[in-house]
C-alpha cells in the first residue's frame, strides 16, 4: 500500500478514535507508527510538528524513493532480462570470457 493510500484510510478511520483526531501530536504519533520502519525514520529525521506536515513528508519521500529506484534499475526487456546497450532484444549476449582451447592429444609412442 502507497503512503497515499494509507494516509487516507488513516484519515477516513480517524471519526471513530476521537481521542486521537482531537489532538494533532497523538495523530501525528498514530499516523507516524503505521510507517514501515525506514519510512518512519526518514520522516522523523524532519521533525514534523504536525499529521499534516508528517504525512506530506512520508508522500514526498516515498515519491522521492520510488523515483530514484525507477532511474537506477535497467529498463526490463522481454521478461525478466535487462536491456544491454548496443544489442537488439534479439541478439543473444556473448560470454566475456575467452573461449577454452582444446588441448591436443599426443599419440603414445611408449612401446
Amino acid at each position: 500500500m502507497s503512503v497515499g493510500e494509507y494516509a487516507w484510510r488513516f484519515s477516513s478511520h480517524l471519526a471513530y478514535v476521537p481521542h486521537v483526531s482531537g489532538r494533532e501530536k497523538a495523530k501525528r504519533n498514530k499516523f507516524l507508527e503505521g510507517l514501515n520502519e525506514d519510512l518512519y525514520s526518514c520522516v522523523m529525521a524532519g521533525s514534523p510538528a504536525s499529521y499534516a506536515e508528517a504525512m506530506d513528508r512520508a508522500i514526498d519521500i516515498e515519491e522521492g524513493l520510488q523515483n530514484r529506484r525507477s532511474s537506477v534499475w535497467p529498463k526490463v526487456v522481454q521478461g525478466n532480462r535487462p536491456m544491454v546497450s548496443g544489442v537488439q532484444p534479439s541478439q543473444s549476449v556473448q560470454s566475456s570470457q575467452p573461449p577454452q582451447q582444446q588441448v591436443a592429444q599426443q599419440p603414445d609412442t611408449r612401446g
